[in-house]
């Protein structure tokens, strides 16, 4: 058999006979079904107001384009995002880092430090900027546990008294 017989540009068993079909070593592979998770969650102001956002990522901010408009002298441009992935939902303060800076952001009345995602909780309270401006957050919480989440938790607990391990069930 020559190389020059073999090569015609066509799929050739021994350079002769036409081959049918896909090779076992080019055969597709069947697909795995995937699960698409919708991201959703409302945020409901002070007033009773509840706004819906269907998009994974939501800006928090004074300016235009922000998703979710907040005002008063402390709220910043780009002020805050939640960001949804998978099953958890997550806060990110933007901004607060300077001394002299009265953007805050909180979670429950406790404030977060900027650029640090957070897990949030259905039925947390988002606070903005000095003022406050309030919002409770309700979406879908996923059912059964989260390993990472539980991974984080040992973690965390691993250096913890006795009595707080005894309360975690470690």
């Amino acid at each position: 058999m020559s190389l020059s017989s073999c090569s015609l540009g066509r799929q050739t068993s021994e350079c002769g006979r036409l081959l049918r079909g896909p090779t076992p070593l080019t055969r597709p592979q069947p697909r795995r079904p995937s699960l698409v998770v919708r991201a959703a969650f409302t945020l409901k102001d002070a007033s009773g107001k509840a706004a819906t956002h269907s998009k994974p990522t939501v800006s928090i901010g004074s300016s235009a384009s922000s998703d979710v408009r907040i005002s008063g002298p402390s709220a910043a441009d780009e002020h805050a995002v939640i960001t949804q992935k998978g099953k958890q939902t997550f806060l990110k303060a933007l901004v607060g880092e300077s001394v002299l800076d009265d953007s805050r952001t909180w979670v429950d009345g406790t404030q977060l430090r900027p650029g640090v995602a957070y897990v949030l909780g259905a039925g947390s309270r988002l606070a903005f900027g000095e003022e406050r401006q309030a919002f409770t957050i309700e979406f879908e919480q996923a059912a059964g546990s989260n390993p990472l989440v539980e991974m984080m938790m040992k973690g965390m607990a691993s250096g913890s008294s006795p009595e707080v391990k005894k309360q975690l069930g470690l």
